[in-house]
């Protein structure tokens, strides 16, 4: 499944126009069924669809732990994904009805009611980062990114220690990066719950609740989070960041996790 395609536009700089080929970000309409029932078409690009579909389901708060999932089949023909799981909650039809489109890119779904996080005790845990730290993953961050330095069109999200990105993600849309992201990591066996998340785009109140569904306790965006998302992350225990280019930083909420040089 190709992510990125080639077309012929026409480019124009003020001084010359010239025809050329250019490499655009693919998109498609991927369909995730559970247990035979059809849950949700999303946009995304079309790649690593089985990460997509377990980060989503995680997210929200659907798939619990390895134990519950049985078996998950990937349709590259279709874009479709059909994941087995047990031990599903007994609610599972009455959340499936309750949707809200999200502020992300190709109008998002959520099942999440804001609500449910309520029963999730604060993120406590006591990893720090210092200010060269998030400098330094920052830079690697903007590297990583080939296909966005191909199409210029994607979001890209990471996770990483204080010292290195391990996990790499990218997408059309900023939720279905940290999607693939969280799901990445779930297949993988990685523990998130003492790592870092990257992220390129806006956060959103969305996004916060699946950093805060997965326990991550730090955030970190090149750009601006919504009060929503401040919100979040302050009663939830979650240290978020944005603006974060170069040495310039803004710090949100739970500064105790920053090392100050």
């Amino acid at each position: 499944m190709k992510s990125s395609h080639e077309t012929l536009i026409i480019r124009t700089n003020g001084k010359q126009i010239e025809e050329t080929a250019d490499q655009v970000a693919a998109e498609i309409g991927f369909s995730l069924t559970v247990n035979n029932k059809q849950v949700v078409t999303l946009l995304c690009t079309p790649a690593e669809l089985d990460a997509m579909a377990i980060g989503f389901l995680l997210s929200e708060g659907i798939l619990k732990d390895r134990e519950s999932l049985l078996d998950i089949q990937v349709d590259e023909k279709t874009y479709a994904v059909s994941v087995t799981l047990g031990n599903l909650p007994d609610d599972i039809d009455t959340t499936f009805h309750k949707k809200t489109i999200t502020s992300g890119c190709g109008r998002g779904i959520t099942f999440t009611d804001a609500t449910n996080l309520k029963s999730l005790p604060p993120n406590r845990t006591l990893i720090t980062v210092s200010l060269r730290e998030v400098h330094n993953l920052m830079k690697e961050f903007r590297s990583v990114s080939e296909l966005f330095l191909k199409t210029g069109g994607v979001h890209s999200a990471a996770l990483a220690d204080r010292n290195r990105i391990h996990l790499f993600a990218e997408d059309i849309g900023r939720h279905n990066a940290v999607d693939k992201l969280i799901g990445k990591a779930f297949l993988a066996g990685i523990p998130i719950e003492d790592k870092i998340l990257l992220s390129s785009g806006r956060i959103s109140g969305e996004i916060m609740t699946k950093v805060i569904r997965s326990r991550i306790p730090i955030m970190i965006s090149r750009t601006a989070p919504t009060c929503m998302s401040i919100t979040y992350a302050e009663d939830h225990g979650v240290t978020l960041i944005g603006f974060a280019r170069g040495n310039r930083m803004n710090i949100y909420t739970h500064p105790q996790r920053i090392v100050f040089e």
